[in-house]
């Protein structure tokens, strides 16, 4: 499997402080979200202590902006935040030995956690989308439109429910995808690469994602381009042309039952 990924300026807020031992965590969201040890923060905060044999614990306060269960990353994004956080209030010097460490902690917390310890704002990722190539783009990428219907989508379910057996499934077509990063990597216009973009999990087998194809859809009436779902879902994306274009949509986006973000891509 081969996918693209890029840091967006959607994010939670994490807040970290040492103490004698033990990891506290403290939420603010507007939806339901557990502060026990499954959460995905107390988990890589328990894994850092451990692997890293830091004295003391960690209290920790989340404040949440990113939509959960929206193919966004939110929660692997915050393991990620969560280990580089404990690595400077703990003093942890990262060097090449640590970094390889921290890896693998972020690796075992999630496919796409690595990622977001990368510093590269796009990436290149294959495997399970651990291994990571930086992508050096000459353009930033246009202003963003996303919409998050908000529906909760398990990666593993969609995997589950892909129309055949997943070793029978193509996940990546890797002459399009390679057309794709080169005209990215040259700062080609949307236009020349937006029949390009493709997300097989789009055609998994799952009621919810009929609502999603209904968002994606609207998007690409409103002129958004290059329509597609983020991830396992529930969340669409497209491009326009300005932040003008931007709000213009999200302004006709008010009338249907979710919930809109203009944003840009990091670099």
């Amino acid at each position: 499997m081969s996918t693209l990924f890029a840091k967006i300026n959607i994010y939670d807020v994490l807040e970290l402080e040492n103490q004698s031992r033990g990891v506290s965590l403290e939420i603010e969201s507007e939806a339901p979200l557990s502060a026990g040890p499954d959460n995905l923060v107390c988990r890589a905060a328990e894994a850092f202590i451990k692997a890293f044999r830091v004295d003391g614990g960690a209290r920790i306060r989340l404040t949440k902006r990113i939509p959960m269960g929206a193919g966004l990353g939110g929660g692997s994004s915050d393991a990620a935040g969560t280990l580089l956080g404990l690595a400077k209030i703990f003093e942890v010097k990262l060097d090449a030995a640590k970094k390889k460490t921290l890896h693998r902690l972020a690796a075992g917390l999630g496919a796409d956690v690595p990622f977001f310890l990368h510093p590269a704002p796009f990436c290149v990722g294959t495997g399970v989308g651990d291994r990571l190539k930086p992508l050096r783009l000459e353009k930033s990428l246009p202003y963003m439109v996303l919409v998050y219907p908000g529906l909760h989508v398990s990666t593993a379910q969609a995997f589950k429910a892909l129309p055949r057996p997943p070793r029978s499934v193509v996940l990546t077509r890797l002459s399009q995808l390679d057309r794709l990063i080169r005209s990215l990597k040259r700062g080609r216009p949307v236009e020349e690469w937006e029949g390009l973009m493709f997300n097989r999990l789009e055609s998994a087998e799952l009621p919810v994602l009929a609502q999603v194809e209904a968002a994606r859809k609207v998007l690409v009436q409103l002129g958004v381009r290059g329509a597609r779902m983020s991830g396992s879902g529930s969340s669409v994306f497209g491009f326009v042309g300005s932040h003008e274009e931007g709000e213009a949509a999200l302004r006709r986006l008010r009338g249907y039952p979710w919930k809109g973000f203009l944003t840009s891509c990091h670099g």
